[in-house]
């Protein structure tokens, strides 16, 4: 008998996407070079001078760090979050690459956008240094168990021998990991200025390629520059811009085509995406099949949940209210497979024509008036009453970039967040146009320099954190609001990136020539674990439930509720956007009523999870072949 276990750490599989599009390279589930040679023998280069490519020290090194595994996991800190049970904001406080790993499960293919300001490498910027030689002080420095004597973040100074190349190997795997949780149509932001400029856009060919460059922007940061810089005076910086998919990205324009005055045709969009919310009343002409043949009627419905429709496909369980059908059942008539073909509409959200799309006016690539340093350094001052963050960018730049995109419904990822301006920017376009737009921002808890200011915030977290905090108090006040949409969120979970709840002591690879025991015994001391328990002291049900749900991949927001089964605790873990849940019971015994009771039609073909020593052997084979069954 094998019961799945659920996974401890996160790896990077490489070779379960190159097996989707080589299915036939494989034998006993491993690559043969041989054959794909073959099958690629004309586009292999033979001789190593024979290829253009961009090197620095380190390089070799960097795909050891992407593909090691991340064994760490976010925990939630409730009493930091606001409007923790309506909000679908996130904010996560920790280690950027290892944060990326843990959420490209959940997230892989979900990101619209990624806006991102990384240090620009002026010889005074502190990057992470990240350690594949020693994975277990990685994990320890990157999770903060331990400080590394004051050497987590270092200071790239010009002295540094691979000034540079340090760079490249920080920026790189997190460019790298970040390309696969945005969607085919997303596209990425990267401001950067002139030192590192060049080297930014010949990784980015690498990553990306470069038929997904789309442009660099040049962008006013200052009216005049408040000294000379060399031998002219610089207030320009550029922001890189690229698609996952060129060919799926739509121009960028700020112009906006209203749904309300102009009702369209949806069947000949490229792309179609309507957000029908709960309670709107809709005039729409459906189409239908009967007897083989499209036929067509104009109705009224009110929809009863939110619902969204792709490719003029609705969701099957689809609830709606209808002068006309006034049941799910009398509604299935309409179709085979549940499905209404929403061919016009009117006043409602909906994507653009490409006719139309053609017709909009394209931003432009000097970028005059998007908001100065001058307006930032202003808006944090207005927000905290002093300066409290160096440098930090204008809500209205970012808010314009996410304006370009023409989506009210986009998710946005900032891995370098700051001081939180992007997640203001989100919240400020969807103040303006009632869009429903959501954020997720990780920050490193890097510790803040200024004396003063840290007599008051300890990290640049702290500072992102009481930002949207501030922000989000002032606009719930703000009456405008209320003009758009009276529910809009202002509210974010905050998770910090922690050392797993799992006994790892034997995930992690000992490098070769060291002694195995006295690592062990190490890490237990670090952790303060027990050898032979398969989570570590002191857990809480709560962490467990979260760890456990992005390992599965399901989201952030999923939707957790505790269920009773006959006389066991479970929790009920529901993502709602990716169709996923599952049922775990963290006591340490499941009663034999319970695993009968779990084996009936109501629970069929459910994911359940339990600790390994909860479920008796012949538990384990009953419920493995009624459920699908996995043990911690």
């Amino acid at each position: 008998m094998t019961i799945e276990k659920v996974n401890k750490s996160v790896k990077i599989d490489l070779k379960e996407k190159l097996k989707k599009v080589f299915p036939q390279i494989f034998e006993d589930n491993k690559i043969n070079f041989e054959k794909l040679k073959a099958l690629l023998s004309e586009e292999i280069i033979e001789k190593e001078d024979d290829r253009f490519y961009f090197n620095w020290a380190g390089k070799s090194n960097i795909y050891k760090v992407i593909q090691s595994p991340a064994y760490g996991t976010l925990k939630l800190n409730k009493e930091r979050s606001v409007d923790f049970d309506k909000t679908e904001n996130i904010v996560i406080v920790g280690e950027n690459l290892e944060t990326l790993k843990l959420l490209l499960k959940p997230y892989f293919g979900k990101v619209k956008m990624i806006y991102i300001d990384p240090p620009y490498n002026t010889g005074k910027d502190r990057i992470y240094r990240d350690n594949f030689k020693e994975p277990l002080r990685d994990y320890l420095e990157k999770t903060g168990q331990i400080d590394s004597e004051g050497k987590k973040l270092t200071t790239n100074t010009e002295a540094s021998g691979r000034y540079h190349s340090d760079w490249l190997n920080f920026m790189y795997p997190r460019l790298f990991l970040e390309k696969s949780l945005l969607r085919e149509d997303g596209v990425i932001f990267i401001s950067i200025d002139d030192n590192e400029v060049h080297h930014l856009r010949m990784i980015m060919d690498e990553i990306f390629g470069e038929n997904n460059f789309v442009g660099i922007l040049k962008w006013k940061r200052k009216k005049q520059p408040s000294f000379l810089h060399g031998h002219f005076a610089a207030i320009m910086e550029y922001i890189l811009i690229y698609a996952k998919n060129e060919m799926h990205l739509e121009k960028l324009s700020l112009e906006k085509i209203k749904g309300s005055n102009k009702p369209v045709i949806n069947a000949g969009n490229k792309i179609s995406e309507l957000i029908f919310r709960k309670g709107v009343r809709v005039k729409a002409k459906v189409e239908y099949i009967k007897e083989g043949k499209y036929k067509n009627r104009n109705i009224e419905v009110e929809f009863l949940d939110s619902v969204k429709v792709e490719n003029r496909r609705l969701e099957k369980d689809l609830k709606i209210r209808a002068p006309f059908r006034t049941t799910q059942k009398e509604i299935d008539r309409f179709a085979e497979s549940d499905v209404l073909f929403i061919t016009e509409n009117f006043g409602l959200r909906r994507d653009i024509t490409l006719e139309e799309t053609e017709k909009k006016k394209m931003i432009t690539d000097l970028l005059l008036d998007w908001g100065q340093n001058q307006d930032a350094t202003k808006e944090i001052r207005e927000i905290f009453g002093k300066d409290v963050i160096d440098n930090p960018k204008p809500s209205k730049l970012i808010k314009n970039l996410i304006k370009c995109l023409n989506s009210d419904q986009a998710l946005i990822l900032d891995f370098f967040a700051g001081s939180g301006t992007t997640g203001q920017a989100v919240w400020d376009l969807n103040k303006e146009d009632g869009g429903n737009r959501k954020f997720i921002l990780v920050q490193l808890d890097e510790e803040v320099l200024n004396r003063e200011i840290k007599k008051e915030f300890a990290t640049i977290a702290d500072i992102c954190i009481e930002r949207l905090k501030r922000v989000s108090e002032k606009y719930k006040k703000d009456n405008e609001v209320r003009l758009i949409k009276n529910n809009q969120d202002f509210g974010f979970k905050v998770f910090k990136l922690d050392k797993s709840n799992f006994n790892l002591k034997d995930e992690f690879k000992i490098p070769e020539g060291e002694n195995v025991e006295e690592l062990k015994k190490k890490y237990l001391e670090w952790l303060g674990m027990w050898v032979n328990e398969p989570l570590v002291p002191g857990w809480k049900e709560i962490d467990i439930v979260y760890e456990t749900l992005l390992k599965e991949g399901l989201n952030l927001n999923s939707k957790i509720s505790e269920v009773k089964i006959k006389n066991n605790k479970f929790y009920y873990v529901k993502d709602k956007e990716q169709y996923l849940d599952f049922y775990i019971c963290l006591e340490n015994k499941v009663e034999a009523a319970t695993v009968e009771e779990i084996r009936t039609s109501k629970f069929k073909d459910k994911k359940f999870i339990f600790l390994d020593e909860a479920l008796a052997d012949n538990d384990k084979i009953n419920l493995s072949t009624f459920v699908r069954l996995k043990v911690i």
